[in-house]
């Protein structure tokens, strides 16, 4: 390295380690050409560190660019997915005031295969967050240069999906343990006793769930503001660089 060979150098003649027509010279005499070599040696290091600095900031710009890149990629996927759930919620609740209201004059064999789907899915969000971790776990969160945009990323993979994830996947449980089971339970094989099983009390408590599907998809609705937040920042902050 430079610096190397400048101290080595430069270092020795500070010294008085060189052979010189200097060398009798006494150091209050070579003190202007000591101070000297010492400039030039901290100079030195002073230059390396710099040029190493701006090595490693266009290196990490080059990481924070290929990583916005793919992250977009991501979130516009998730932004699909995101569409189709709250979309499926949406169904879900309209299958669920159906058979919860159903009676012997609303029974209509091509609703009930319209609808009969809600009482058996199970819709659950899998964001494409690997990308996120992987620079998290890596501690290169910090390429992210605008501090406004990591927060945001930050809060949407730590914060909004996480909980809109866990709310989702409670309400799959919740679902499989009443909704499901009783089916099971109580559903005859011809299905003729589908009516008296839509109409009993238990499948009504089970199927009034309005109140924790609206919650779903307005957690939905809140994510996917988000998400294309954070695409239009990724591209503003593209456009920058």
């Amino acid at each position: 390295m430079i610096e190397v060979d400048l101290i080595a150098k430069h270092g020795k003649k500070a010294l008085g380690m060189e052979e010189s027509h200097s060398a009798n010279k006494g150091w209050r005499h070579r003190l202007p050409e000591i101070l000297l070599e010492i400039g030039i040696i901290v100079f030195a290091i002073t230059l390396s560190i710099q040029l190493h600095a701006w090595h490693e900031h266009s290196v990490e710009q080059a990481e924070e660019r290929k990583f916005l890149t793919g992250l977009r990629a991501d979130l516009t996927s998730d932004l699909k997915e995101l569409r189709n759930d709250s979309l499926t919620y949406a169904r879900v609740l309209k299958g669920y005031q159906y058979f919860r209201t159903m009676t012997a004059k609303t029974l209509n064999v091509d609703s009930v295969h319209h609808y009969q789907w809600t009482l058996f899915n199970n819709t659950n969000l899998l964001p494409n967050s690997s990308r996120f971790e992987g620079l998290k776990s890596a501690g290169k969160l910090g390429i992210i240069e605008n501090d406004e945009l990591l927060n945001d990323i930050m809060d949407n993979y730590q914060e909004r999906v996480p909980s809109l994830v866990s709310e989702t996947r409670a309400f799959s449980d919740y679902k499989a343990r009443t909704i499901l089971t009783y089916l099971d339970e109580h559903l005859q094989r011809s299905g003729d006793n589908f009516l008296a099983v839509m109409q009993s009390d238990q499948m009504y408590n089970y199927l009034n769930k309005e109140p924790a599907l609206r919650d779903i998809m307005l957690r939905y609705h809140g994510v996917l503001q988000h998400t294309r937040q954070l695409i239009h920042e990724i591209d503003a902050q593209q456009a920058h660089d």
